[in-house]
């Protein structure tokens, strides 16, 4: 017989009940010295697709104490650069934007075409962030998520790779935006997974707008020792995602935070600390994201206690 589906509000209060029984401690260990970063908050966990309907979002963040705001880049028809902007000024908040490339908008593609498409994609999402107001393109700009050949990388994908990041980001001088391109996990590409790729493909673009995204989550998975690989992109870190294991609330997991923001602070890194998570009551998102069970509450009580935590971590108040 098949399952009943299981409504969002079961699904929330089922990840309450799990995370209250399990005892969570979200207890901070502020970093040795303070960090002068920004605080921002990924808008996947309100929603998967960002249009003129959703820009409320930004002054409600910015009443959570953020200091900005990261756009999710899907679908980039649906964008609405004046709206956003706007919303953004009226906030009075910063923005990044957190973006993927589609399979027909793939730079590393063994099709000329998907190659083309995926640098004009790259330089649309500069513009569309420097319209809005923000100051980087951050995600996996180098491969759509998932699509893995079975194989490592050849030396064709890695130049083609180069050469498309490296049009990226000339595109992007003089715009005030960088491009920061984040190592995922072994599941969701087979290109770049750790930081030290990601500093060897910044070092071989040798252009100042493309840089290194790390991520916690995927660190978690990939990395040896994530402080560590955090010190290895000493002046080539240009963004940071602060996300639990489990993409849960940061500071309810088992990410070493006190270490990870000592070694931001030990590399000088003075950009954004935003967290992403995604919408537990979007079934698509969830699927896209492979969230299979609650992880936090609410998508407000992850915003307001993540920022929380983070900030006294952080060593700031």
């Amino acid at each position: 017989m098949a399952k009943d589906p299981i409504s969002r509000r079961t699904f929330i209060g089922a990840g309450a009940a799990a995370m209250s029984a399990a005892g969570v401690s979200m207890e901070a260990h502020a970093a040795s010295k303070p960090l002068n970063v920004r605080f921002g908050l990924n808008l996947l966990v309100y929603t998967a697709t960002f249009s003129s309907d959703k820009t409320d979002l930004i002054g409600k963040v910015a009443e959570m104490g953020y200091d900005g705001v990261e756009i999710p880049f899907n679908d980039l028809s649906v964008l609405d650069v004046k709206a956003t902007a706007r919303a953004r000024k009226q906030a009075g908040v910063g923005l990044t934007s957190c973006c993927t490339m589609p399979p027909e908008e793939n730079i590393t593609s063994f099709d000329a075409g998907q190659r083309k498409a995926g640098i004009e994609r790259l330089k649309r999402m500069v513009d569309i962030t420097a319209g809005m107001g923000g100051d980087a393109v951050a995600g996996p700009l180098y491969a759509p998520v998932r699509e893995l050949t079975g194989e490592w990388p050849t030396d064709d994908e890695w130049k083609w790779g180069v050469e498309g990041l490296r049009a990226g980001a000339e595109h992007a001088e003089g715009s005030g935006v960088i491009l920061a391109i984040e190592p995922l996990n072994r599941f969701e590409t087979h290109f770049i997974n750790t930081a030290a790729d990601a500093v060897k493909m910044v070092n071989e673009v040798d252009h100042p707008n493309l840089t290194v995204q790390i991520d916690t989550f995927h660190a978690n998975i990939e990395e040896k020792d994530t402080p560590a690989a955090i010190r290895s992109a000493k002046g080539v870190l240009g963004h940071f995602h602060a996300s639990e294991n489990d993409r849960g609330v940061p500071g309810s997991g088992q990410v070493p935070w006190k270490e990870c923001f000592d070694a931001l602070a030990e590399v000088e890194y003075d950009r954004w600390v935003t967290i992403e998570s995604f919408a537990i009551g979007i079934s698509a998102l969830c699927a896209a994201a492979c969230i299979w069970r609650p992880i936090y509450d609410s998508a407000d009580d992850l915003a307001v206690k993540g920022l929380a935590f983070l900030k006294a971590t952080a060593n700031v108040a």
